[in-house]
Parts: structure tokens; C-alpha cells; sequence
């Protein structure tokens, strides 16, 4: 009697699931027909009632962006139009001009035409000012609509109109357009005779594969002592590619990375399928605040199995993947359906935002997970690299600064002013060079306002108001002058970090992407560290073995 009461409930309680699912189930279904004609009715009372005629798509489009964002920043919708750029930043193949764009106070700027593409060739150079496209202005357009003008079908034409900065009259280039390759290993090279470089800009394509020959080539040059994977800067790409690129450093059938999401039958690990290239030469991996995604997969494994020392700032928090499905008219949504894990069991996914960006949070509110040998590691907010480097209040000079795109500006006035600089290896900027750059900040006028000055600036202000500023109008002016004198000791201060940064920036200028690398390497301070380490045995391999 007790085993068929039993048997009885168990039944019920199994039918009260199911039945609880299915109501479940139904009023999502009634609640979504439910918000989506209160959505078409909406639109429609807009269509016929709204004072002016409205635009379909970009109505929708404002609705949909809306609706996705709400979610997380890397769920968006790609339009017919965006598809092949989308595709583009995948396969590191387009067709167009070959250039990067950005916007500055409304004028769209080329910031790096790509050695050997029909920009370059054609005369197009950094610095100069998009006006027109095919006789069209661009006016009023953003880097997005912009990009996708200049893109199209090879061998198709396309007429630019820029302003070059310094020449009087508009120029104008008749393009025609290629399929540009952009390559996501930039550059890999020897340095100090026996250590690997080896720079990774993205995953797209092959990133696995390239990686594998540039440090078998390395090898081949020298008798290695250690190598450095530079993944700053790097956004991510293709997750398989991050698995390939860790390959390179790991055996074969070592977990990388796992995925799990809501749909338990999707979730899965990914393993390393190839034999590696070399699994014992001491490995640095650096990385920034924008290493990001594929960049922390491949730190955070490297660092989670000890297999190297990561050095640099905390990198960016993107623990989410995104898979992309397809929708009607040739349009895509691009959808977040799991978080990843590393071989610790963590995820480095930021967990609070402001405006889009995730926001750095202190060691005691993550979790702390454990590496192989047990050192200890945090979840929640990106990779912590086992050396942190600080650029002090550099970082807040070049905010600054780049706020007001004079680093840039100065490197475009410097090329316009020197037609030819010498051979990368020999290229050097001086103390001159620097008060030339000071002299030209005090020409634009540059003033950087802290947040010190604007409160100071605002209890003037208030002051005046409650008629108490001739009373403290002395100390203001005191404040204000001291303060004065601290900025310009400021720029000295970081005399170096910004010579180094224009340097770069004056070498990509004439010697583009891979000038950028080269001219940096021997003053960057991360590789500097990375070198020391490399070279400290003793020291390096205390830090894979130290247990905190």
C-alpha cells in the first residue's frame, strides 16, 4: 500500500513538472505575440499619425538596436549591408581601398592607408580628410557608413575626395578597388640574438597556423632562450583559432576552453588537436586593458596551467561567446549563447559596465580560483597578468591628448614637414623633437582641464554667486597657478612614454603597420620586462612555482 502511495505521488509529481513547464512554456508564448503587436501597433499609429514622414528601416533599426543592447554589448543586429564587413573581421579579406578611418569633430579621418593596397599606391596618406565618395559628401556620416562606400566588389572604381591638411585645394584619387588581405601576424622577429617576438593582432583565419611557422622560423634562426606573444591591443576573433594559437605552446588533447550556455546540449570543451611546437621554452604572454576574448582565452589558459608568465594591465573582461544566425532578407543577429571557462574553471567576464565598458574591480570581490601547481587566480573582470606594469598618470596626460587627437595630428604635421626620416632601425626622436611637440601643443592651443581644475572652476563660480569670491579669490588664483605649473612638469615627466608613443606613430607614417612594431620595440616597457624576465631563470621559473 505505502509502495503504490509512493508510485501514485511520484507520478503526480511528474505530471505537476511537465504541466508547469507547458504553462510555462505557453505564457512566454502569449506574452511575446502579446509585446509584439503592441510593438506593430505602435509603429503603425506612428506610420499614419506622426507630424513627419517617417523612415522604416532606420525607425526599426533604432527600435532593434535599443532592444539588443539592453542584453549585453556584444549581442547586435548586422544588417544585409554590414554582412560582408562582418565577414571581413573573420577571414581578414574584403574588398576596398585598403584603409582605417575614425571620426573627429565630425570629419572622417585615414589614419593608416595599408602598404600595397590601391590607397597607398595612389598617393592617399594618413591624415587626410574624407570630403567625397563618387561625388557624393559625406557629411554627417559614420565611420560605418563610411567604411562600407569605400568597400565593394574587386575591381570595381571609386572616386575619393580629401582635404589634405597643409594644401590649399581638395584632391581627388579614381581607386580601384582589391581584395585586401590584412594580416593578423604583423610582424615576429629575433631580438637580442636568441629571443622570440612574435606580434598577433587578431584571430582571424589561420591565426593557429601563422603563429606555428613564425616561431618554427624563429627557431630556425636562432637558438631560442624564450619567446613573447604579444596579444596587446588584440580584440579576439574565431575561439578555434584561440585554441590553435594555445596549441602551439601545448600538447595535443589539452582542455582550452570550455562553453556553457543555456541550451545544456550546446555546451562542450575544446581540446588542442595537433602536436605543439615546442612545450618548454619559457613563454611570455603580454597583454593590455583591449587584449580581449580569443586574447584572454590564450592568456588565461597559458597562465592557468603555468605554461608561461603573463605581463601587462588587467585585460578587458569578455568572457561571452557570440554566434551569429540568420534572419530574413540576408540579415543577420549576432547573439551571445555562453560564457567560456579556462582550464581553472573561471570566467574572466566582467561583471559591471558603464557605458558600454566593462569596469576594473578589486581582487576581493572575485572569486579566487586555482592553477595547476595552485597558484591563485580571480574570475570576474579579465586576466591579471603575474607582472603588472603601471603606466602611472600617463594614462591620464594621453587621455588628455588623444581627446583632442594631437598625437595623431602631430605625427601627420611632422611627415608634412619631413618628406623622408631614416631607416627604421636608425630612427630615432630627440629632446628637440620633443619641444618641437610641445611647441605645437601651445600652438593648438591644448590646455588639459582636470577634474581638480573643473571643481575649482565651479567653486568659483558658486562663490561669485554667494558673494564670498573676494574673500578666497587669492587662494583660488594660488590653486590655479600651482596647479599650472604642476601640468607642465607633468609633460616632462612622461618626456619619454611620449616620445616613444610619437615615434610609432611618425614610423607608421612611412613605414605603416609593420614600422609602427618595429620602431617601438626597444624603448616599450613591457617588452623590456618581458626580456628580463626571459633572461631571469631563476626568477622565471619562481613565478610558475611560487603557490600564494
Amino acid at each position: 500500500m505505502q509502495k503504490s502511495i509512493k508510485k501514485y505521488l511520484s507520478i503526480v509529481a511528474v505530471v505537476g513538472l511537465a504541466v508547469t513547464a507547458i504553462s510555462t512554456e505557453l505564457n512566454d508564448d502569449f506574452e511575446i505575440a502579446k509585446n509584439l503587436e503592441i510593438f506593430s501597433n505602435v509603429y503603425k499609429e506612428l506610420n499614419t499619425y506622426y507630424v513627419d514622414e517617417l523612415n522604416p528601416e532606420k525607425v526599426m533599426r533604432t527600435g532593434m538596436d535599443a532592444m539588443l543592447k539592453s542584453l549585453d554589448p556584444y549581442t547586435t543586429f548586422i544588417s544585409p549591408e554590414e554582412v560582408n564587413q562582418f565577414q571581413s573581421s573573420i577571414t581578414g579579406k574584403y574588398g576596398g581601398i585598403g584603409t582605417t578611418v575614425l571620426r573627429f569633430k565630425g570629419d572622417i579621418i585615414i589614419t593608416e592607408p595599408y602598404k600595397g593596397g590601391p590607397a597607398q599606391k595612389a598617393g592617399v596618406r594618413a591624415g587626410d580628410v574624407v570630403l567625397s565618395i563618387d561625388g557624393e559628401s559625406i557629411k554627417g556620416k559614420n565611420t560605418k557608413e563610411v567604411s562600407l562606400k569605400m568597400r565593394g566588389t574587386p575591381n570595381t572604381t571609386v572616386k575619393l575626395g580629401v582635404k589634405r591638411p597643409g594644401v590649399e585645394k581638395p584632391l581627388k584619387f579614381e581607386l580601384t578597388r582589391e581584395q585586401i588581405k590584412v594580416p593578423n601576424l604583423p610582424y615576429y622577429e629575433v631580438l637580442d640574438d636568441d629571443m622570440g617576438y612574435i606580434v598577433l593582432s587578431t584571430f582571424s583565419e589561420n591565426a593557429g597556423k601563422n603563429v606555428s611557422s613564425a616561431l618554427m622560423e624563429l627557431k630556425a634562426k636562432a637558438k631560442l632562450k624564450g619567446v613573447i606573444l604579444d596579444l596587446r591591443g588584440n580584440t579576439g576573433g574565431l575561439l578555434s583559432e584561440a585554441v590553435n594559437v594555445a596549441n602551439v605552446f601545448l600538447n595535443k588533447g589539452q582542455m582550452v576552453v570550455q562553453i556553457k550556455g543555456r541550451d545544456k546540449a550546446n555546451d562542450r570543451a575544446f581540446r588542442t588537436l595537433n602536436a605543439p611546437v615546442d612545450i618548454e621554452i619559457p613563454l611570455v604572454v603580454l597583454i593590455n586593458k583591449n587584449s580581449a576574448s580569443a586574447s584572454e582565452i590564450v592568456a588565461g589558459c597559458i597562465q592557468d596551467l603555468d605554461r608561461g608568465v603573463v605581463i601587462g594591465q588587467r585585460s578587458y573582461g569578455k568572457g561571452l561567446v557570440q554566434n551569429t544566425r540568420n534572419i530574413a532578407f540576408g540579415a543577420k543577429v549576432k547573439l551571445t549563447t555562453a560564457r567560456y571557462y579556462i582550464p581553472s574553471g573561471r570566467c574572466i567576464q566582467a561583471t559591471k559596465y558603464k557605458n558600454g565598458s566593462p569596469l576594473q574591480i578589486a581582487d576581493s570581490l572575485r572569486e579566487a580560483y586555482k592553477t595547476q601547481i595552485g597558484r591563485t587566480v580571480y574570475d570576474g573582470g579579465g586576466i591579471s597578468p603575474d607582472i603588472k606594469l603601471s603606466h602611472g598618470d600617463l594614462s591620464k596626460v594621453l587621455s588628455n591628448l588623444n581627446r583632442e587627437h594631437l598625437l595623431f595630428d602631430y605625427s601627420v604635421d611632422y611627415m608634412q614637414r619631413h618628406k623622408t626620416i631614416e631607416d627604421i632601425e636608425k630612427f630615432e626622436l630627440k629632446d628637440e623633437d620633443f619641444e618641437d611637440f610641445l611647441a605645437f601643443l601651445k600652438k593648438r592651443s591644448f590646455t588639459q582641464i582636470s577634474k581638480t581644475e573643473k571643481a575649482i572652476q565651479k567653486l568659483e563660480k558658486t562663490s561669485k554667486e554667494e558673494k564670498y569670491f573676494s574673500i578666497i579669490s587669492k587662494d583660488i588664483k594660488a590653486l590655479q597657478a600651482a596647479i599650472e605649473v604642476d601640468k607642465k612638469q607633468d609633460m616632462k615627466k612622461h618626456k619619454t612614454a611620449l616620445l616613444h608613443i610619437l615615434q610609432k606613430l611618425i614610423a607608421r607614417n612611412y613605414y605603416y603597420k609593420k614600422g609602427y612594431i618595429q620602431s617601438g620595440i626597444h624603448s616599450d616597457l613591457e617588452i623590456k620586462k618581458a626580456l628580463e624576465t626571459l633572461n631571469d631563470v631563476k626568477g622565471y621559473e619562481s613565478l610558475l612555482t611560487t603557490v600564494k
